[in-house]
């Protein structure tokens, strides 16, 4: 999941660095000022293919409503836009091939133009102005996701990326109240190697879980034939294929168990997304409750801290 603006210097949040364990110290990759002194972003629209550049901030503001919901409480819209706006830092140049550092979709960060920004947004971007997480130094691609069901991912489970942050999975009871942190979905056994030639064994007409993450999601399955021969993929990849055959809402994340019946494969699981760093409906619920955007960065993103832009350059 550009822009270009002015980053005030603000201070480290300390207290969430000290939550996180690590220094608000820096190291960052250095932004480059645009005319004026505004660092930009550029855009890619993949409906046309042009490359869009437009101000950091106002690119913050604008990416929340789709990501979020510009209703969100203010202290939830602060804690995305800081996810946001490491993401867009911290990958920038995503899409050098094409002239771009981001493109407007579910790929990078969802964007449909600087219209879409709210009063609510823009206060939320202005209030976080330049704050964002770092790791060892650097600027991390904050993931974050819809909803956890009650434990987030740990990112390098889910993907194989140097670049990925080590996040500490924590446990979650925000979020168990909303849509989709509990779901089904079955399988009927007609369909099975749809899925399978999905996967690159067509031959496969039987599944099983076959080994778990160390945050409890399903890290592979077992695929096998009639005969004896298999093929073990992972469960991010059986996730993806599935949702492209039978849409996002089938198995909606990999914190799942899977029985066998007469007819298909029953999945039950918790969550949708990822499941990686911020949980979206926990945040909500959390801001709901009083909780500051401090405190919910501090519980999703364990293993990292936060500083300002200004404060990261000035280091250098």
């Amino acid at each position: 999941m550009a822009l270009t603006c002015r980053l005030s210097a603000l201070p480290v949040l300390a207290s969430l660095a000290l939550l996180a364990g690590l220094p608000a110290t820096a190291g960052a990759s250095r932004e480059v000022p645009a005319e004026g002194g505004e660092p930009t972003r550029r855009i890619l629209r993949l409906a046309t293919g042009k490359v869009e550049t437009v101000p950091l901030e106002a690119y913050v503001s604008a990416v929340l409503p789709a990501e979020i919901g510009a209703s969100a409480p203010a202290a939830a819209l602060e804690a995305q836009a800081v996810a946001a706006r490491s993401y867009a830092v911290a990958r920038k140049g995503r899409h050098e091939d094409r002239g771009a550092d981001l493109c407007d979709g579910v790929h990078c960060q969802v964007y449909a133009g600087l219209s879409r920004a709210t009063a609510a947004t823009r206060r939320a971007a202005e209030a976080s102005r330049g704050i964002v997480l770092v790791q060892g130094g650097r600027v991390i691609a904050a993931p974050f996701h819809a909803v956890c069901g009650g434990r987030t991912a740990r990112p390098s489970a889910v993907w194989d990326d140097e670049e990925t942050p080590d996040l500490v999975p924590v446990e979650d009871d925000a979020c168990l109240s909303a849509s989709g942190a509990r779901w089904t979905f079955f399988l009927p056994r007609a369909q099975v190697p749809a899925l399978t030639a999905r996967l690159g064994f067509p031959e496969g007409r039987f599944l099983e879980v076959w080994g778990h993450s160390d945050d409890g999601r399903v890290a592979a399955l077992r695929l096998a034939a009639p005969g004896g021969k298999s093929l073990v993929v992972k469960g991010f990849d059986l996730r993806a294929r599935a949702s492209e055959i039978w849409g996002w809402a089938a198995v909606r994340s990999t914190d799942f168990e899977v029985t066998e019946r007469p007819q298909g494969y029953l999945f039950s699981g918790r969550g949708t997304g990822h499941g990686a760093g911020l949980c979206q409906a926990g945040a909500i619920a959390r801001a709901a409750r009083g909780e500051s955007r401090g405190a919910i960065l501090a519980h999703y993103y364990r293993g990292a801290s936060t500083a300002s832009l200004d404060a990261l350059e000035t280091s250098r």
